[in-house]
């Protein structure tokens, strides 16, 4: 026999079973005793909330034989009741031909709407009420919606529609206005873990808490996201499920992994921060997807100690996720996600520049001589000096670019190539900046230009006495860079 998904087994049997949908579940109830059912319900809300399992738990309790007595004899019943899920109706009603269900994202047409309404007009074959329960109803056209709007507007006897949507604002008006209008929230992980934990004991397998609030998490307020995950761990382990296992199933970052890396940029060890960065790529996961995960893990390291009143380290965090939400935005449209992730963290962990004025005694302020005039050739000298005294990476950066006008406190950098340019201002405009603003004792502007037709970076470096041999002998190579002489 073909394995069963654990989402259609743990699907709600009754009212009282949709978690976090219980305002839903009371007034269904109410409207159940009171025998005021509307022939039309537009259910709302996030995908994996319930809008399905509460048509379908409608469409029972419509032809539910112990709901009908109940009704006629004014029998008390709750949600646990409603349907009862043994009478004759309710075991045969998934099967039959009277319970009609229509997925609206494939069969879209007024055609496809036309075949499918056809049969509204005739009587129930076994039910007392024929049910139509039509997904993501804002995805038909605008005919097939005004076949639907007829029937709605004049309904046969013993006809019921449940329409489902995740977007309410697609749906036109003349619909909602006819409907009982159901709107479904997301469920809070504080409501999903038990379910899980209820589900795993199903099982007969251990769930931990640590696992079961990882998996809450990653569903977004999503049931059904949150059992189809739990469905795949329990499909990869043995007995007990831990957050290792939850982890390594879906392909995510420990929170050990992602601590380290926030450890890492706090220390200000840029070495860690490219070890513990390497480590997180290992898990297979896209840039992006870490960085949302570092937000979502800093995030919870907020709340954690917001009560301790250390303000200090909430605006750290608070600096870490603008700069990797910018950075995830930046990334989406990026041939090089990986490298604009690392070098906003390496950014992120670059010692904060103190401003010459807080500078203590101690320390060495830049000489006068370090000032920029408006002179190129002799500002340019005063730059490569300096540049020559940074780092690796960020002489790498300058490889293919020029220094092409200078002021007192501003300079313009020119890149022969887009893509050059695009890296430096992610990953190293600041830290130039921070470095110029060391060293000249103020803060030197970077403004940036792409220009393919820049003069060769190690040309310009050259003497102005020395740069026109240089250039006949690039000639003579046949190259107009001077690297690959």
């Amino acid at each position: 026999m073909a394995y069963e998904a654990l989402y259609t087994r743990g699907r709600p049997k009754n009212l009282a079973q949709l978690v976090g949908q219980e305002h839903i579940a009371k007034a269904l109830a109410r409207a159940v005793m009171s025998n005021r059912l509307s022939h039309a319900y537009l259910l709302v809300g996030t995908r994996g909330t319930g809008k399905t399992s509460t048509a379908r738990l409608l469409a029972k309790t419509m032809n539910c034989e112990a709901v009908l007595n109940a009704q006629k004899t004014g029998k008390p019943l709750t949600a646990n009741d409603i349907p009862c899920g043994k009478c004759a109706a309710c075991l045969s009603i998934d099967s039959s031909s009277d319970n009609v269900e229509f997925d609206a994202a494939s069969n879209r047409s007024v055609e496809d709407i036309t075949r499918l309404l056809s049969t509204a007009y005739l009587a129930p074959l076994q039910s007392r009420v024929k049910t139509f329960i039509i997904d993501e109803i804002h995805m038909l056209s605008n005919e097939a919606i005004n076949s639907i709007l007829k029937l709605i507007e004049e309904p046969p006897p013993n006809v019921a529609f449940f329409l489902a949507t995740t977007e309410l604002n697609k749906v036109p008006m003349t619909i909602r206005s006819r409907c009982q209008v159901l709107n479904f929230r997301l469920i809070p992980p504080e409501r999903i873990e038990p379910y899980l934990q209820k589900l795993a004991a199903r099982l007969e397998v251990e769930l931990e808490d640590a696992a079961a609030k990882k998996i809450a998490r990653l569903a977004e307020g999503s049931m059904r996201d949150a059992i189809t995950y739990l469905d795949q761990c329990y499909s990869m382990a043995d007995k007990k499920i831990s957050l290792d296992d939850v982890n390594e199933t879906l392909g995510l970052v420990s929170d050990a992994d992602l601590d380290e890396i926030i450890s890492a940029v706090k220390s200000q060890n840029r070495a860690d921060v490219a070890k513990s960065v390497g480590q997180a790529f290992q898990s297979g996961l896209s840039s992006i997807s870490i960085a949302e995960a570092l937000i979502t893990r800093l995030r919870d390291l907020e709340f954690e100690i917001l009560g301790r009143q250390n303000d200090s380290e909430l605006r750290t965090f608070d600096r870490f996720v603008d700069a990797l939400r910018k950075a995830a935005l930046e990334m989406q449209s990026s041939g090089v996600p990986d490298i604009i992730l690392e070098m906003t963290l390496m950014k992120l962990a670059a010692p904060e520049f103190v401003p010459a004025a807080q500078v203590p005694a101690a320390v060495n302020i830049p000489s006068a001589a370090k000032t920029l005039t408006g002179d190129l050739d002799a500002d340019k000298k005063i730059l490569y000096d300096i540049i020559d005294k940074s780092s690796v990476a960020m002489r790498g950066f300058l490889l293919e670019s020029n220094f092409t006008q200078t002021s007192a406190d501003a300079v313009t950098l020119t890149f022969k190539k887009k893509f050059a340019c695009e890296m430096f201002e992610t990953g190293g405009r600041a830290e130039l900046e921070k470095f110029f603003a060391q060293e000249f004792g103020r803060k030197i502007k970077i403004e940036t230009a792409v220009d393919e037709n820049i003069s060769d970076a190690a040309l310009e470096r050259a003497a102005p006495e020395h740069r026109e041999f240089l250039k006949k002998t690039m000639d003579i190579f046949q190259t107009d860079t001077f690297e690959k002489i």
